[in-house]
């Protein structure tokens, strides 16, 4: 901070609160015999240093930086074979509740099952950042799309968001874990709710999310695109592919009108250009769907994520 620079506080110098006032600086200290004034955040009381977090690829992942959205990898005390997709493969912390209990749940894109892993527990350490991480970051606001989805980038419902609250309601905060369908659709994990969903981030010009205001602001950086352009994506959908509605699209109402329901199978038989452009035929009866309303069979995501409980 620059103007703290020019005061007496410097790396190793301890000071003196000799008296408290009003005003974004209240704290005035006496070091090496000059007054200085303080905001609050700047001091700590001597013996009260915090270590600084440590957010360097390859450093272990505990209490002190786990957070939404780290991107990480296997680490010293790995033992679960290739449950991560194979050595090197980024995985996504997407909830840190149990963090005071040593444990984060993290999901290995393209899979969309989240598994709890040690993060401190009994003294193991699962897992470490990620080589080349940084932490993604846009302004507030914007608009997600192709070119800026990045894994473990924060967001919030968007301009063209449809959903209700799906999220959890308006502000709630989700994280990115997986990009499909070319990165018109990402896949995003709202703690609030502990829900995994699709969302459209420019599919047919709509779009969902947009960046959130509760962004971590240490150590901001560019997004680590590369990292996120490396993880599998899911082929668009094309003819012959068996498919079903993706989750929260049931209450869509153009959607609600289609013969694709909840436990449906329905076949792609012809791909147009447009806003709706995967003809479906299901239950005898052809319809038009948006790519990101549809998933293929198999690869569902549940709406409870699969991580309660002990890591294993």
């Amino acid at each position: 901070d620059q103007e703290v620079m020019l005061g007496p506080l410097k790396e190793g110098v301890v000071g003196e609160i000799v008296e408290v006032l009003d005003g974004p600086q209240p704290l005035k200290v006496l070091a090496n015999g000059e007054l200085w004034h303080y905001e609050r955040g700047a001091l700590v009381r001597e013996g009260q240093e915090q270590e600084p977090i440590s957010l360097h690829p390859g450093a272990r992942v505990d209490a002190s930086n786990a957070r939404l959205g780290l991107l990480v990898v296997r680490g010293k005390d790995w033992w679960r074979g290739d449950q991560d997709g194979g050595a090197g493969n980024v995985g996504v912390v997407m909830d840190v509740e149990d963090i005071s209990e040593g444990r984060v749940a993290v999901q290995w894109p393209p899979s969309s099952t989240a598994r709890m892993y040690s993060a401190g527990s009994n003294g193991q350490y699962e897992l470490k950042i990620a080589p080349g991480y940084m932490e993604p970051t846009l302004p507030p606001g914007t608009l997600v799309n192709a070119s800026n989805a990045t894994l473990g980038l924060l967001v919030e419902r968007g301009r063209d968001w449809h959903r209700g609250n799906d999220d959890g309601g308006p502000g709630s905060v989700g994280v990115i874990v997986s990009l499909v369908d070319d990165c018109l659709v990402v896949n995003v994990f709202w703690p609030l709710v502990r829900t995994l969903a699709n969302h459209r981030v420019g599919t047919n010009g709509m779009f969902d999310l947009q960046a959130a205001s509760l962004q971590d602001t240490s150590q901001r950086a560019k997004a680590a695109s590369s990292l996120a352009s490396a993880q599998p994506r899911a082929c668009p959908l094309d003819v012959g592919d068996r498919v079903i509605l993706a989750h929260g699209y049931e209450s869509d109402e153009a959607v609600k009108l289609g013969p694709l329901k909840k436990g449906v199978v329905g076949e792609v038989v012809e791909v147009l250009d447009g806003p709706q452009p995967l003809k479906v035929l299901a239950n005898g009866e052809l319809w038009h769907y948006e790519r990101g309303a549809l998933v293929r069979e198999g690869q569902e995501q549940p709406r409870e994520a699969e991580y309660k409980g002990s890591p294993g």
